[in-house]
């Protein structure tokens, strides 16, 4: 946005939940509706979880998918429809990468679009991003990383 009054429209701010160490903030403008409701970066948050100051990749991993998720979704704890492509184009774009013409993967946002609540909780996320995570081209250059000298 340019800054200048026709653009700007007041941000309404709620306070730190020191539980889940998120930030949320509401407004109307569409560029604001579009963003996470986080202001606290996910590294930070990982950080304020001392249960995993000692934790492995893998623990850390789906810890940071969780803080992500609740990042995106909305007061319910659950993703919309928009909020899950938003986080899907935002946070997951190199492994959907190429994907959209694919079979699966129309049959995967199909599901998400005959959701019937029109809701996704943590659960179902989790396994959308493994479903798109296995499809992947990107998952195919992983496993040809050297992991030995």
């Amino acid at each position: 946005m340019c800054g200048c009054k026709s653009s700007t429209q007041p941000v309404k701010e709620h306070t730190v939940n020191q539980a889940d160490s998120t930030v949320t903030k509401e407004s109307s403008t569409p560029a604001a509706r579009n963003m996470p409701k986080s202001t606290v970066p996910i590294p930070k948050q990982l950080a304020s979880v001392k249960a995993l100051g000692k934790g492995s990749d893998l623990e850390k991993a789906f810890a940071t998918a969780a803080l992500v998720y609740n990042t995106y979704a909305g007061e319910d704890g659950k993703l919309s429809k928009a909020e899950a492509q938003d986080l899907f184009q935002t946070q997951f774009q190199n492994f959907i990468q190429g994907q959209e013409t694919k079979p699966k993967y129309k049959e995967i946002i199909s599901d998400l679009e005959e959701n019937k609540d029109g809701k996704i909780d943590f659960e179902d996320f989790m396994i959308l991003t493994l479903s798109l995570t296995l499809m992947s081209d990107l998952l195919q250059d992983i496993k040809k990383v050297k992991t030995t000298k």
